[in-house]
Parts: structure tokens; sequence; C-alpha cells
């Protein structure tokens, strides 16, 4: 790993982070509480606050619209909900709130990430980035799970960086429990078993242990996940282990709508039919096969509808239309979060430069950048699927920052000193 920052830095690191991360929560608070107040979403975030009021008055992971009981999503957002809605903090935007409380953790976790990597002066601009980026204060304060994923998607990058350094057990341990975390705030998030754990211990420097390290962290995933998975086997008739929310996925991202005209590579709620008979798992696995069954009928557009969810999911298809169908999130903030991107986007990949001249391992971070694409091309293409490829590219742009400050103070340093050395010049007799 590259040397850290100065000792000045080095010593300070805590507290400026700290007063960086409480900057940020207050412009998500004033954000949510000033001047989106009465700002909700109607579809998801509405079902995640209902479930934690659920919880909150004990009727258990029940439908907020039916009253049975279900996994549509995985249950680690309402879970972080409920205890403040036990406690009579229960509307819509006090959620809101809480959720900004998460981000601001992200901030954190962030920043030490990129201090792992690159020092203590990156991980205070990359908090700094984290902070103010308009996709993550828009994303902060909406009611959606994607900032608790991102929040427990950089704890799993920040153990991978740790495991690395120091191969042990433990951390391992940590790396399958971060990634349960993940897992259940947004299914996909298993995959970073294979994205993250598996390359971490088969690496060389983990030296004769590795097989067993990686037994270690996929045991510590299992044991996180296992009581949310157990009571969804004994609940429905088939088996869940995370959600069934990928069956109205497929269902609505493969159909006439989505594979061509101005919604291709999109999602649509009206290709979802009815459920039918049977509990919520039986209609996901209906919605599952009629979602593969259409893409298989329809391959040969396949290309071209993947090639239209990148475009969406990185802003760069129709970017305006989709801050206007942005779930639960205000237009003016979402617009401004894709050029803000593309900036991001550009200064990361001057910061992957710069860490793969110092030898710094990059995959750890490219992994939730391959996490959001797969996400992306085996469903549908939108902007809030970027968000573990987003806190991937904060980190990376932080780097180059860094990289660009410590040129300049090279600079400036040797021409001081070349200053000091230059011999006077005698003034010319009179």
């Amino acid at each position: 790993m590259p040397a850290p920052g100065t000792r000045l830095l080095r010593q300070g690191f805590a507290g400026p982070l700290a007063v960086i991360a409480g900057a940020g929560l207050a412009l998500r608070a004033f954000y949510a509480i000033v001047l989106t107040p009465d700002l909700r979403g109607l579809g998801d975030s509405s079902f995640y606050h209902g479930v934690a009021n659920a919880l909150g008055d004990g009727r258990g992971f029940v439908d907020p619209a039916t009253g049975t009981a279900t996994a549509l999503h995985p249950p680690l957002l309402p879970l972080v909900l409920a205890p403040f809605s036990a406690i009579g903090l229960h509307s819509y935007l006090a959620h809101r709130v809480v959720v900004c409380l998460t981000g601001a953790a992200a901030i954190v976790v962030i920043g030490l990430v990129a201090r792992r990597v690159a020092g203590d002066r990156a991980g205070l601009i990359a908090a700094a980035l984290a902070a103010v980026y308009p996709a993550f204060v828009s994303s902060d304060s909406a009611l959606m799970p994607e900032t608790p994923f991102g929040l427990f998607v950089a704890l799993a990058v920040l153990a991978a960086y740790a495991y690395l350094e120091q191969p042990r057990r433990a951390t391992a341990a940590l790396l399958g429990a971060a990634i349960a975390l993940a897992a259940l705030t947004r299914g996909e998030g298993l995959l970073l078993l294979a994205l993250l754990a598996l390359p971490a211990c088969l690496a060389p420097r983990a030296g004769r242990r590795r097989v067993a390290d990686l037994a270690v962290a996929v045991a510590a995933c299992a044991l996180v996940i296992a009581p949310w998975t157990a009571r969804n086997l004994g609940t429905f008739d088939r088996a869940v282990p995370v959600s069934t929310n990928e069956g109205t996925v497929l269902a609505g991202a493969n159909c006439g709508q989505t594979y061509r005209g101005r919604d291709i590579g999109g999602w649509s709620i009206s290709c979802v039919g009815p459920g039918g008979e049977g509990d919520e798992s039986v209609a996901a696995a209906r919605y599952r096969r009629e979602g593969l069954d259409y893409a298989g009928d329809h391959a040969g557009r396949l290309p071209l509808v993947a090639g239209a969810r990148l475009l969406r999911t990185l802003d760069l298809l129709q970017p305006v239309r989709q801050a206007h169908n942005a779930e639960g999130r205000a237009a003016g903030l979402e617009v401004a979060a894709a050029p803000a991107f593309w900036l991001l986007a550009l200064a990361a990949a001057a910061g992957t430069v710069a860490l793969r001249r110092r030898g710094v391992p990059l995959w750890p971070l490219a992994a939730p950048v391959a996490l959001a694409l797969i996400v992306t091309v085996a469903g549908y293409g939108v902007p809030r699927f970027r968000q573990p490829a987003d806190v991937a590219l904060v980190v990376l742009a932080a780097v180059a920052l860094d990289a660009l400050l410590a040129r300049r103070r090279a600079r400036t340093a040797t021409g001081r000193r070349g200053s000091a050395r230059r011999p006077a010049v005698p003034e010319p007799a009179p």
C-alpha cells in the first residue's frame, strides 16, 4: 500500500473526517427537511416505509397493502427504520432523515477506503467529494435502499483491502459479514462473494491459508443471512434465499415496451401482470419465467437492449426524463447529478492510472463498478443502480485530486529551492 499522508494529516485525520461527515449530514438533513419536506415516492419507497412501521408495531414483515407475509425486498432497510418507528418517529420524513444518517456513515467509510489506498489527504478529499456529490445527496435523502447498500459495499471494499494488507481469518470473516449486509439490503450484493471475497482470499499474498480463509468469508456471509433465509423457507411455498423481487424485475424489464421505443432498456410496471394464485414466491417464479421466456424469444434484440440499459445507468440516455421519473427523488438534483457523474468518471480514470503506477491493487475498487454493470445488463438501466460504482469512482477521483495537489506542491518546492540557490545579480555601477 502507498505511504500515508503527512504526519500532521495522520494525527488529525479523525477530527476533519468527523467534521466533513457532520457537514454532509447537515446538508442532507437541510435538503430533506427544509427544501423537500413533501417529497415522497409512491412505489418501493412507500413499501419500505410501510414495512418499517409494521415492524415497529410488532406485526412483522408484512405487505403494508395486504397484511400478508412478504419478502418482496431484502429486510435490512426496514430493520434499520423500525426502531425509530417504534419510538414514534414513524413519518415518511422521519424515515428519510434516518437514511440521511446512513449516508453520513457512508461518507466516513468512503474516506477510510481512500485513506487505505492513498493516504490521509486522499481520504479527506474522498469524504468531501462524497459529502457534496449530488447523486449521493439525492440518494441519501430518499427512502430507498441504495444509500445503505453503498455503505455496506464500501465496508466490504475496506475489508478486502485490509485483508490484502494483512491476511487474517478475522478480516476474512468481516469481509463475508459486510457482503451479507450488502445482500440483505439489495440482493445483488451476494455477487460480491465472487467479485471481492474470492479474489481477495485467493490472492498470492494470502499464502497457504487462502482456501480456508475463503471458507471463513463464505461461512460468515451465510451465517448473517441464515436467519432471514430460514424465515422465508418457513413462510413461502417456494425457496426464497433473500427476496422475491427478481421476478418482477425480469418481467418488467423483458417485454415489448422495454425492448423498443422510448422505454428501451428500462422497466415498465405495465409488463408485470396479476399475481394469480399462490403466495408471493409462486408469483415471483411465474414472473421470472415470463421475463426469461420473452428474453429468449427476442434474443436478437438483447445486445441493443443491453446497450440501452448501460446508457441509462450511466446517464447517457434520456437523463432528464429519467430524473423526472426517479423514485422518491427531486428532479432538479437528479438532473444536476448527471454532469457531476461524468466529471467524476473522468477524474476517476486519472485516479486509476495513479494507483496502477503505485502498484496498488485496483480490483477491489473495480468490483463495485462490475457489480453495477452486471445488475444493469441482467436487469434494466436506471442511475440509482450505479450507487456501488459511484462509491468506487469517488475514491478514485480523490486519488487523482490528491496526486494533482502533490505534484503542485512538489513543483512549488522545487521552484523555491531553485530561487534560494540562484546567486544574486550585482547591481550595475553608477
